[in-house]
């Protein structure tokens, strides 16, 4: 996963494509434990392997993660958190 700044208050996530996986979701906070302040975004779509995220605080770190959840049976499974990635908001 690679997250990068794009000027006005966006962050661009791009991450690798699994094919076994139903949908993505990703969390962001500027908290480094996640324990508050937390915003998860979730992509519907496998083939989606990029997202943006608007509306964030100028001069600000953020940190995001990723994982991927799959659906059996009506019952959604999910995948265990990625390492955290910075971005620094300008």
């Amino acid at each position: 996963m690679k997250v990068q700044n794009i000027k006005g208050k966006k962050a661009k996530i791009r991450w690798k494509k699994n094919t076994k996986a139903a949908g993505y979701q990703i969390q962001y906070s500027m908290k480094k434990n996640f324990k508050s302040g937390v915003k998860t975004v979730n992509i519907k779509k496998n083939k989606t392997v990029s997202a943006t995220i608007k509306k964030l605080k100028k001069n600000r770190k953020y940190y995001v993660r990723i994982r991927t959840y799959k659906m059996i049976n009506g019952k959604k499974y999910t995948s265990a958190w990625s390492k955290a990635k910075t971005v620094v908001v300008k």
